[in-house]
């Protein structure tokens, strides 16, 4: 097992991983081999002390977020370990990864919030169960940072109100300037952290017409990954910098708008299928002869079951399922990924851009 530069200890039978001062290109393989030779291990749950790293880019960032998903979908996760007043956890606030991935302050924190399960690992060769669609309530849904609900507690004042826009944790901008004068720290930082996300979502985007389509696990894994970035740097966008969002999406015609929120939004569905632990390939007609997975297509499904969901949430997932039949059944995948990669770069190099001249004037 490589641990030259991840150092790892064994605590009440959970494993806990010290990342170095660094994680870039060059070591995020490293961190990526580890945490999956604890998974196959049987561990579900990996503990990943941060608290000496002052850099990690995006390649690292992603490492932590699929190592997660795997976690989720055998009960667990990861729980990291982060300086509140660290440079990692201010990018990894401003990406939105803090409402994906569980962190906490210190190390018995972590520890604490273990579950018993995930202490007891599996022995070599054992197979899980077959994943599929849940009965009823997923054990592990994520919107974004938190399930959607009827209400919501504003994360900077505490009032509870009802979210007029899915990704909303604030009831009012005011708030939401607050929350980020308090939290992102220097603009410098915000706007790297943003850049370096995507990056990471041009990169996942450009792998799709080199992954063999063959290899049909590895093609799946990486048509998540882009999801999962493109979804994840909408919600950033939307929540962190709205003026640059709206601001790009009026220069658009009514019909492209619509078209990018239908996409985006169908994307939203994609992602929160694969949260359910639902089998992506379910979603994806693969096609007999198809050379690339980008030219793979999206499939028809069936609306899934939403009773369980609160009544706002219902109305959010079923708007989502209505996008993705009516953007992305029956398209590439390339076609629309491609429409929502441009749009998010375009929108995340004009809020960077915005950053960035915020703090000159501020300076000057």
């Amino acid at each position: 097992m490589p641990a030259t530069e991840y150092l790892f200890q064994m605590i009440g039978g959970v494993p806990v991983v010290t990342a170095p001062a660094e994680i870039d290109t060059t070591t995020a393989g490293e961190l990526r081999a580890i945490l999956f030779e604890w998974h196959s291990r049987g561990h579900s749950t990996v503990v990943v002390d941060l608290t000496g790293t002052q850099f990690c880019d995006s390649a690292g960032l992603r490492e932590l977020m699929r190592a997660h998903r795997r976690a989720v979908a055998d009960g667990g996760g990861l729980r990291l370990v982060t300086l509140a007043s660290g440079a990692f956890l201010r990018i990894f606030t401003i990406i939105g990864l803090d409402g994906i991935i569980p962190h906490f302050a210190t190390l018995k924190q972590a520890l604490a919030e273990v579950p018993a399960a995930a202490i007891r690992p599996r022995h070599r060769g054992h197979a899980p169960e077959p994943a599929g669609a849940p009965a009823g309530p997923p054990a592990h849904v994520e919107e974004d940072g938190g399930q959607v609900g009827d209400s919501r507690r504003c994360e900077q004042c505490g009032t509870v109100f009802v979210p007029v826009r899915e990704h909303a944790r604030f009831c009012t901008g005011d708030c939401r300037a607050a929350w980020n004068r308090g939290h992102l720290g220097d603009p410098a930082v915000e706007a790297s952290a943003l850049i370096c996300s995507i990056a990471a979502m041009s990169d996942a985007t450009a792998r799709l017409p080199e992954v063999k389509v063959r290899d049909q696990p590895q093609a799946l894994a990486a048509i998540e990954d882009t999801v999962w970035w493109i979804t994840m740097i909408d919600a950033t966008l939307i929540r962190h910098h709205p003026r640059a969002y709206d601001t790009v999406m009026a220069a658009h015609t009514p019909a492209e708008r619509r078209l990018i929120n239908e996409t985006l939004a169908g994307l939203r569905f994609v992602r929160n299928w694969i949260s359910r632990a639902a089998g992506l390939g379910e979603l994806i007609e693969t096609g007999a002869g198809t050379g690339q997975i980008s030219r793979w297509t999206w499939k028809l499904v069936p609306e899934p079951a939403l009773a369980w969901l609160p009544p706002r949430a219902q109305a959010w997932e079923r708007a989502r399922y209505q996008a993705y039949q009516a953007r992305l059944a029956g398209q590439t995948i390339g076609k629309t990924v491609g429409q929502a990669v441009t749009f998010l770069t375009l929108t995340g190099g004009g809020a960077a851009s915005t950053t960035d001249a915020s703090q000159h004037a501020t300076r000057s």
